[in-house]
């Protein structure tokens, strides 16, 4: 956990972190520079090198909106490659998400080559989905590839260069982030706030009156 978290956390405690500094939908935006054709598609990291460290940025979003009472999910996805120059933009829209999950994440494997960059980045997909939640916990946002012609696939465009592209982008929940119950029916954007604990009401007997005994006669011997 990092200091901008635990601000964000302490925030939410003292009821600061609200809907007032959380705008729905937002958009996270990065840029990096490959000196290949590999790294050029390193959305995070290649060979244990950080790169674009696309989904930590991301990630870290999806957790500051989660903190302010919603339920966080990846609606859109835009990318622009461009391999003369080895330069990858990328933009990710997050906003309330409106199928009851909490989308904690974001997750991408891909291949950029000349020979069998499809089958390459296909076979990578599963192994993925074991690295941060469950393998069932991951939804498909999209898959960006070029296609045999050279035409683009999906929300990508790629300019220039001679390599083949193909890339699996998946979002996942987590089972420590429970989705926040729902306080809107109709799905408007309000912010949830956790129900309170109930304090227990003592008793003030002070004013009680005590209970009213009935008076028993004792028959005496004297009595006639």
């Amino acid at each position: 956990m990092d200091l901008r978290e635990d601000i964000n956390r302490i925030k939410e405690v003292m009821g600061i972190l609200n809907e007032s500094s959380i705008k729905l939908p937002l958009t996270v935006t990065g840029s990096f520079k490959g000196d290949n054709g590999d790294r050029t598609h390193a959305f995070q990291s290649t060979n244990n090198v950080v790169v674009g460290n696309m989904e930590n940025i991301v990630d870290k979003k999806l957790k500051e909106v989660y903190n302010a009472g919603y339920n966080p999910d990846i609606t859109d996805l835009k990318v622009t490659i461009d391999l003369d120059n080895k330069t990858t933009n990328w933009s990710v829209t997050i906003d309330q998400s409106t199928d009851g999950n909490a989308y904690m994440g974001i997750v991408t494997v891909g291949s950029c080559c000349n020979g069998s960059y499809e089958e390459r980045a296909d076979g990578q997909v599963e192994r993925m989905k074991t690295w941060n939640a469950d393998p069932s916990d991951h939804y498909l946002i999209d898959v960006l590839q070029t296609t045999a012609d050279g035409s683009s696939k999906g929300n990508i465009t790629i300019k220039g260069g001679k390599y083949k592209l193909k890339q699996h982008f998946y979002k996942y929940t987590k089972d420590n982030k429970k989705p926040h119950p729902p306080k809107n029916p109709e799905g408007k954007l309000e912010k949830y706030d956790a129900p309170q604990d109930k304090k227990t009401e003592k008793k003030d007997n002070t004013n009680v009156s005590p209970p009213i005994k009935k008076d028993i006669k004792i028959k005496s011997i004297f009595d006639k």
